[in-house]
């Protein structure tokens, strides 16, 4: 063995990456170590998957005012998006025209934006309102200077973007969630916890972990793993990142629900869990919807943000917030265990001593979400 083996190969295509991308699961390898640590493969990635495709970046209640924003960084590419003195959702680029600052950071609620480098004022739509010291320059045309546009829409309740020029519909996007997830009915729910964590490990073995249901009892025993609950370890289908779980319980230290099921459900409404590509895994329980999104700041650094919904009915009830402070809790350890296990996997994949293993029949989800990642970014 040598170095070379640790190292992207100049191209990435179906040859080299041959042993993973069989289609059949059984005779198929996982995928090799440099590409969750090589940046020309996360470049690729940034170029081809997260600057094209469609990401959810917060919920509809977070921006419920007029003059509501928040920020976000899409590989690099600063992003405001903002509700406008209308009502209407707008989201653009958070580079200002003049120098290239950031003209706004973080959250809040504003009628204007300033930038704080030299002062340039944009409204919430990001068209530039007034400068400063600009009397007597020629040739350039502030009434038509905006900040560049970029794609917002909704979908039950979650706020996405897309940076694409040619952006497809989001309704496509989302096309089989809502045929097949719509009943949980993410649009009457409201958002009561996110948990926010970085951790030093490339983006898509976070997302593998979470549609992983093999490492389920090994890793989460001291959480939902001890529970006993096989639901939990149905495989997804050959070729599908959705799965249902009839019998599934709630992720609470008990597996007990302390709300009650939603109250649009049907008693024999099964659970469930999905990842929609490239990085929103969510999980559908019989009280309440997760959403486990994995944003990529680096090659080796991601931020997972964790959404947990409610019915909007439950925050009326006086025990609302202790309540639900336990699923909260319960969550954030989960997540943690499943971080020190993929940080060390991280660091354990620049070994030269590292051979891609085989796909087992609990890593069905995993094989399918591999295939899918991968497309987008190999050579013809």
């Amino acid at each position: 063995m040598t170095d070379l083996d640790t190292r992207a190969p100049r191209k990435l295509d179906r040859a080299t990456l041959g042993p993973t991308l069989v289609e059949e699961r059984v005779r198929a390898r996982h995928l090799p170590g440099w590409i969750y640590t090589a940046e020309e493969v996360f470049a690729r990635e940034a170029e081809r998957i997260f600057l094209r495709q469609w990401l959810v970046v917060g919920r509809v209640e977070e921006l419920e005012r007029p003059g509501d924003y928040l920020t976000i960084d899409v590989v690099g590419e600063p992003v405001v998006v903002a509700r406008d003195l209308e009502g209407a959702l707008s989201a653009f680029s958070n580079v200002c025209r003049h120098r290239g600052a950031r003209v706004v950071g973080g959250r809040g609620n504003a009628r204007l934006f300033s930038c704080p480098y030299h002062g340039w004022v944009y409204d919430l739509s990001g068209r530039l309102q007034r400068t400063t010291a600009m009397e007597d320059v020629e040739e350039f045309d502030f009434a038509s200077c905006r900040l560049p546009r970029v794609s917002v829409d909704t979908w039950a309740g979650w706020i996405f973007v897309n940076l694409a020029a040619d952006a497809a519909p989001l309704a496509q996007h989302v096309e089989e969630f809502a045929a097949r997830l719509g009943h949980f009915r993410q649009q009457d729910c409201r958002l009561s916890n996110t948990l926010v964590i970085e951790a030093p490990v490339n983006w898509k073995l976070i997302v593998e972990n979470f549609i992983d249901v093999y490492h389920f009892r090994f890793v989460h025993a001291g959480s939902f793993g001890r529970q006993g609950n096989p639901a939990l370890t149905l495989p997804y289908d050959s070729g599908d990142t959705i799965v249902f779980r009839p019998g599934g319980r709630p992720l609470t230290p008990t597996g007990e629900s302390l709300f009650g099921p939603m109250p649009w459900l049907k008693e024999d409404d099964a659970s469930a869990a999905g990842l929609m590509l490239p990085n929103a895994y969510f999980t559908f329980h019989h009280d309440n919807v997760q959403l486990w999104m994995t944003h990529p700041l680096g090659v080796a650094r991601s931020r997972i943000v964790i959404y947990t919904l409610f019915p909007a009915a439950h925050f009326a009830r006086a025990d609302f917030a202790e309540r639900s402070a336990v699923y909260h809790r319960f969550v954030e350890q989960i997540l943690r265990e499943d971080i020190d296990m993929v940080t060390h996997l991280q660091q354990s994949l620049s070994s030269r001593h590292f051979r891609p293993g085989p796909i087992g029949s609990l890593e069905t989800g995993v094989h399918t979400a591999i295939h899918r990642l991968l497309e987008p970014i190999l050579e013809a």
